[in-house]
């Protein structure tokens, strides 16, 4: 029973020395490891940023998805409030209008539009005349 004792060590003025080879070979597997760790860690970092890229752009492509049929619904909205049907149907009981009686009607001859559109539907009573000037002569005697 003599090991249950415990005495202790007088040595503390025992230094201890480095080994200077064996704090290079440690160096020199830190400094070794080092170029496949930025590999790794470059890696794992492209592919993060893959992921995250790829969830901006599945964001990007809802947000242009849903802009799309806001403009489509918006587009058949202006079309259904500039129906002809509509426009008339609000002109005559909103504002009290009415279609022109045929007497209403002025026919205006423009030449420089004389080929450019089709005839009227209907013929047009023309516009009546305006008086002649008086006689007036000029300097070239016309």
């Amino acid at each position: 029973m003599a090991y249950a004792v415990r005495r202790p060590v007088e040595n503390v003025y025992l230094v201890r020395e480095r080994d200077r080879r064996r704090t290079r070979e440690f160096l020199a597997l830190v400094l070794a490891a080092i170029p496949p760790m930025l590999v790794l860690f470059g890696a794992i970092w492209a592919n993060l940023e893959t992921v995250r890229l790829g969830y901006g752009l599945a964001k990007v492509r809802k947000q242009h998805e849903d802009q799309q049929e806001k403009n489509r619904q918006l587009k058949m909205a202006l079309a259904q409030a500039s129906a002809l049907a509509r426009v008339e149907e609000i002109a005559r009981r909103d504002l009290g209008l009415v279609p022109p009686s045929p007497e209403q009607l002025v026919l205006i001859r423009d030449p420089a539009l004389a080929g450019a559109g089709p005839a009227p539907a209907r013929p047009l009573r023309p516009a009546p005349a305006a008086p002649a000037p008086a006689s007036q002569s000029t300097v070239e005697g016309f």
